[in-house]
């Protein structure tokens, strides 16, 4: 008996025993269909859609604010570590002979604390799952190989549970919330760019998300351009107008406070090519201690 049987030997079995492939040192195990539901967790950070096939290993699809959508499949038999995986769609066993599914095909050998990831359009693999076809994982070994097969019936209320989490997931990540930087061309007095003004309306539904962020800090900056006092001005109809901004797209007028610096704090010496970065309004969002 070699060191793979043996692990699914004395693993706790929630799946069928099939095979051994004989020359390709190959083991198949089919999850039960007891065992074979995928479930979602949610939150306006994180959409989750996986399903465990018991002690043996985790697969999940899984989106981030403002990140690709990946599939991760984690080995969970610490005694033998996994070196590739491939991943692909099969028929059930229930469905019909004329039953078109969509192919899915993932492999990597890129293995990372015995886990797996692939950073992809997910949509093929959705709509594998909401068909109610199976996910065959071949887990490489090396020398040995195991083939996972992730059973499933039609799960069409799970996708459309997935996919309204994504539809409600915040459109930024607290690393892009938390510190921005709009820019301005010289006299610019107000924000129009659609790209500037997406952000902001973005930003106002983060913090609408996020009950930790307790005070937004808008700072106003100008090159030196002028005298100091007309910069000040300037300053502040920046600042004013990104708040103003804010508030129009829904935060609370409490949470903000609005500060104009002129020229006083340069990020880079005011030559020509430096004097465009100094021109900017500073967003930061602060979050509660606790």
């Amino acid at each position: 008996m070699n060191r793979l049987t043996q692990l699914i030997k004395f693993a706790l079995p929630c799946a069928v025993f099939m095979s051994s492939q004989g020359h390709t040192s190959e083991q198949n195990l089919v999850q039960n269909y007891e065992n074979s539901t995928w479930s979602v967790s949610s939150n306006p950070f994180a959409c989750s859609l996986k399903q465990r096939f018991d002690n043996y290993a985790l697969l999940e699809v899984k989106t981030l604010p403002a990140k690709t959508q990946q599939l991760e499949f984690t080995w969970l038999l610490q005694d033998k570590p996994i070196v590739g995986l491939h991943v692909l769609s099969r028929k059930a066993d229930w469905q019909s002979a004329d039953t078109i599914l969509t192919a899915v095909n993932f492999v990597s050998s890129n293995v990372e604390d015995n886990k797996v990831q692939f950073s992809a359009d997910m949509t093929a693999l959705l709509r594998v799952i909401k068909q109610g076809g199976w996910l065959d994982t071949l887990v490489s070994f090396g020398d040995e190989q195991l083939r996972l097969t992730f059973t499933n019936t039609h799960s069409d209320e799970i996708v459309a549970d997935y996919q309204q989490c994504l539809a409600n997931l915040s459109p930024l990540s607290w690393e892009q919330a938390r510190d921005h930087q709009l820019q301005f061309a010289s006299g610019q007095r107000t924000v129009t760019t659609a790209k500037d003004l997406k952000f902001l309306k973005d930003l106002v539904r983060y913090i609408s998300l996020d009950s930790r962020v307790s005070k937004v800090l808008v700072d106003g900056h100008t090159d030196n351009t002028g005298s100091p006092l007309s910069n000040r001005l300037l300053s502040k109809e920046r600042a004013d107008d990104v708040a103003a901004r804010l508030i129009e797209f829904g935060l609370p007028k409490d949470m903000l406070e609005v500060r104009a610096h002129g020229q006083r704090y340069p990020i880079i010496k005011n030559s020509e090519q430096g004097a465009s970065s100094n021109r900017r309004v500073l967003v930061r969002l602060f979050r509660h201690s606790s």
